[in-house]
């Protein structure tokens, strides 16, 4: 079955799993977040119909984080994740800004914790003034693709977090507090980390 919107063609491979047609893309990914974010939070019925049973892609994953663990060939997320924060509370209300914003920054976390049999990644998306984790899983799907899998998306409340597998070299001084389980910076932000 074909689908075509705006001049591009996917084909529905099983329920939920609309991929680009074209030969050229050879990883075969799910649709575009990006192009369909708008569609999930605010569309009518009809268009939210059409797309209750996808996969969007988010992003490929890089280099650095397959060798952590996180070994998808990219991060997708269902539309049903999308869905059920909607209204759920306000640290998991993300809006289509949050949204379009962690898609560039899901790859580039300032720390990246185990938790379970899955991942967090901490980003610096804000919602309510928090910064946003993404919870991942590393699932196979057909044919031995594997991708990790965003779970869930909030912003954070301080807490200890158990196993930091990874921490940027650029974290800011909230950054830090937050990966202690602190509530604020040790430090006002004007003396900086070479002050302490």
């Amino acid at each position: 079955m074909l689908l075509q919107k705006g001049g591009v063609k996917y084909r529905k491979f099983c329920p939920g799993d609309w991929r680009l047609k074209s030969v050229s893309d050879k990883m075969k990914h799910p649709a575009s977040l990006k192009d369909n974010i708008h569609k999930i939070l605010y569309g009518d019925e009809e268009e939210k119909a059409l797309l209750r049973q996808s996969f969007f892609h988010i992003a490929d994953t890089p280099k650095f984080m397959k060798d952590m663990g996180l070994n998808g060939q990219y991060f997708s997320v269902r539309y049903g994740v999308i869905s059920r924060h909607m209204g759920k509370d306000k640290d998991h209300q993300l809006s289509e800004k949050n949204w379009l914003d962690l898609i560039d920054e899901i790859v580039k976390p300032f720390a990246i914790a185990k938790y379970g049999d899955g991942y967090r990644l901490f980003t610096s998306v804000r919602v309510n003034d928090k910064y946003t984790v993404a919870g991942v899983d590393v699932k196979t799907i057909g044919r031995g693709i594997r991708v990790n899998s965003v779970t869930t998306a909030f912003g954070y409340n301080p807490g200890k977090i158990e196993k930091v597998i990874y921490r940027s070299e650029k974290t800011t001084l909230d950054q830090e507090a937050l990966l202690k389980g602190l509530n604020s910076p040790s430090y006002p932000p004007d003396q900086g980390r070479d002050r302490r």
